[in-house]
């Protein structure tokens, strides 16, 4: 299993997310992240399901915990 969203993916994670990022609502640029919520890492797959649009500052804070 690829651990990289692919393009499709990215669109509609974004989509999903209404052009917003999932945790401060900031409009997404086009190098948003595309971000596991169950990190896959820790087993969570790569797909549209596990996944959720962030803007790069709320991803890189994530990572940070």
């Amino acid at each position: 299993m690829n651990r990289r969203f692919s393009k499709r993916q990215r669109r509609i994670l974004a989509w999903i997310a209404g052009g917003k990022c999932c945790s401060c609502a900031k409009p997404l640029d086009q190098q948003f992240h595309a971000d596991h919520v169950l990190a896959y890492s820790k087993g969570g797959a790569t797909t549209t399901d596990n996944g959720q649009a962030l803007c790069a500052t709320c991803n890189l804070r994530k990572g940070a915990k």
